[in-house]
């Protein structure tokens, strides 16, 4: 079993690549946690939600959902999480959470807790896919800000703890698995301090 976390700017390759990564499995939940395509917020959406759709295998299940945690609790199966990015969106909208990063955060950290041990303690593959934060414009109000905060937060939560880091540049992959995360070696000695 391994845990890998995908990062990268937007369509730049990260779903084919993540793909790619389960494409030895033969059946595979995609976990897909942007819009469903009759509440597509726009006609490009519902063109990339439909392409993605084409290029998967027949055999792979598809669950629609931000329930993260449940929906890797009921696969017997690897996984694929499409996108991280899009489920803090969404995760912000339903919790309402727009005002201030340090409260959203501190919102969704019990949610956040508890999805991390999901995903660490299952018995098969799970690939989770996000966008890496700030390449390209500042946000240009709180909203975007919010989101920026929060998403970086996840992201480094699941960097973390993930088995293997990989993250595309340039149409390349930079194997970030084995690099330092000040994050990880924070939390093991907030542990080892607990254990003396």
């Amino acid at each position: 079993m391994a845990t890998t976390l995908v990062l990268g700017a937007a369509r730049n390759g990260k779903s084919d690549y993540a793909e790619a990564l389960l494409a030895h499995h033969p059946v595979v939940t995609y976990v897909a946690t942007g819009p469903k395509l009759h509440d597509a917020p726009d006609q490009a959406w519902a063109d990339q939600v439909l392409e993605l759709r084409a290029k998967r295998p027949a055999s792979w299940e598809t669950v629609e959902t931000t329930a993260l945690s449940r929906a890797l609790l009921l696969s017997r199966r690897p996984v694929l999480i499409d996108t991280l990015s899009h489920w803090v969106w969404r995760t912000l909208d339903e919790h309402d959470q727009w005002r201030s990063a340090t409260r959203a955060i501190e919102t969704l950290e019990p949610i956040l807790d508890e999805l991390l041990v999901v995903y660490r303690s299952l018995s098969h593959d799970v690939v989770a896919i996000s966008d890496e934060v700030g390449w390209g414009r500042e946000p240009t109000n709180a909203r975007e800000g919010t989101y920026r905060e929060v998403l970086a937060h996840v992201n480094n939560r699941f960097s973390a703890v993930s088995q293997r880091v990989h993250l595309l540049v340039g149409g390349r992959v930079l194997d970030l698995s084995n690099a330092p995360s000040p994050l990880s070696a924070s939390r093991s000695g907030e542990v080892s301090s607990q254990t003396r």
